[in-house]
């Protein structure tokens, strides 16, 4: 029992510190709000609002609290908020960040009163149809040590908006919100897209705000080499690659091979270097990227930066999975965008505790907490989830006692006049 309560008590902790370094700009209602949210959601591994306000254990009716949760999730929060996240997410990111950029669906088959509801389709089912729902749009940055995805830009949407422009548009105004982040630092990232990516809207953009990039390119791809132009696939495949080397990919090791070779992409003809793979799959990869390549060790480098691709897409996996994004309630886009941000801030604090795995006690016992089979793993969320979890269970009080109450003096006299 004295090992709850230390956990515990040492847990609390965490999740305090954490929304303050978040809040130290914001009123007492905002900081309150973000505290009792993220302890909330790491306790009930939900996003309900009814879960979240039954593990706060306050001293009055559960339906005020939800009501309480529901009215902030409504209102704008203060931005130093968000911008206090960011500066916590780009400690943890080192001085040569990658960033992940890809697109999910949040399906919701049943729902009738959400705000602009449109149709989007499934990617978990088999047949893929076509379903009510959300798009969600997400930028990911992988820490610096654990190479663990932290959220930097998160955003549902909905093509039946009023405001709505094109899916191009949110994707840019994610990529421009994480390059403000870059140049307040002086740092230049790699952004790294699947094929959903090939278009000369998002090439132009990246060459407009001078950053590294690495995206996929589709087989339909036109680019001109030698003053004429080729379609991508007649050059894949007169090529076999003449760079060896050795990927980890889909759990193992495999020996593949590479050819690099300039070609000018049809956006502004500007010069990228092309790298085709062979060997990871039935058809090669196609690599487009302005990243100098001056050795060996530099297409190695385009290429895992691809291959860590899949990372954003454990995270999307991880966010329903875990924390069952897709079941919210609340109804409005605005509120909907609020609890988004809030787990996200609850994932990024997984995230940054996943860098001191082997470093810090406290998170060693987290993970022991967690109780899980295997002893190494690439993505260590589940387990630092499960084990916040199993160690917040055993909690009989909420968070209150921890959150910092303004004091006020007591009237202890009549008013006099001076």
């Amino acid at each position: 029992m004295n090992n709850f309560t230390t956990n515990i008590y040492q847990m609390k902790r965490e999740i305090v510190k954490f929304s303050n370094k978040l809040c130290k700009n914001s009123n007492q209602a905002e900081s309150k709000f973000v505290t009792d949210m993220i302890y909330g959601i790491s306790k009930s591994k939900d996003i309900l609002l009814s879960s979240i306000a039954g593990e706060l254990n306050e001293n009055i009716k559960k339906a005020y609290t939800i009501d309480r949760l529901s009215e902030n999730l409504c209102c704008s929060l203060n931005e130093t908020i968000d911008n206090n996240y960011c500066d916590l997410v780009m400690d943890s990111l080192g001085d040569n960040p990658v960033f992940l950029i890809d697109d999910s669906d949040i399906v919701k088959p049943k729902g009738k009163k959400f705000e602009d509801l449109g149709i989007v389709r499934d990617g978990s089912s088999e047949k893929k149809e076509y379903k009510n729902g959300y798009h969600h749009t997400e930028i990911v940055g992988l820490t610096e040590n654990m190479k663990q995805p932290i959220s930097v830009f998160s955003k549902v949407h909905s093509c039946t908006s009023k405001d709505y422009i094109s899916a191009n548009s949110i994707t840019f105004e994610g990529i421009d919100k994480v390059v403000e982040m870059l140049n307040k630092r002086n740092l230049k990232g790699v952004f790294v897209n699947d094929r959903g990516y090939d278009s000369n809207e998002i090439f132009r953009h990246y060459f407009e705000k001078q950053q590294y990039f690495v995206i996929r390119l589709k087989e339909n791809r036109k680019v001109y080499l030698n003053h004429k132009t080729y379609k991508i696939t007649t050059i894949r495949d007169s090529r076999k690659g003449k760079i060896k080397m050795k990927l980890m990919f889909q759990g193992e090791e495999k020996e593949c091979y590479a050819s690099v070779l300039k070609v000018q992409i049809t956006a502004k003809k500007k010069w990228i270097n092309l790298v085709l793979v062979y060997g990871l799959g039935e058809t090669p990869m196609m690599l487009a990227s302005n990243i100098p390549i001056k050795s060996k060790e530099d297409v190695i480098k385009i290429t895992r930066c691809y291959l860590n691709r899949w990372r954003i897409e454990e995270y999307f996996k991880f966010k329903k999975q875990e924390y069952k994004f897709e079941n919210f309630r609340v109804r409005t886009l605005k509120a909907i965008n609020n609890l988004n941000m809030m787990l996200s801030y609850t994932i990024g604090l997984i995230a940054i505790l996943s860098e001191k795995i082997n470093k810090r006690e406290f998170v060693n016992k987290i993970i022991k907490e967690s109780k899980s089979l295997k002893d190494n793993v690439y993505l260590w969320f589940y387990r630092l989830a499960r084990g916040i979890y199993n160690i917040l269970k055993m909690a009989k009080t909420g968070i209150r006692n921890w959150e910092q109450i303004r004091k006020t003096n007591k009237y202890d006299g009549q008013l006099s006049l001076l």
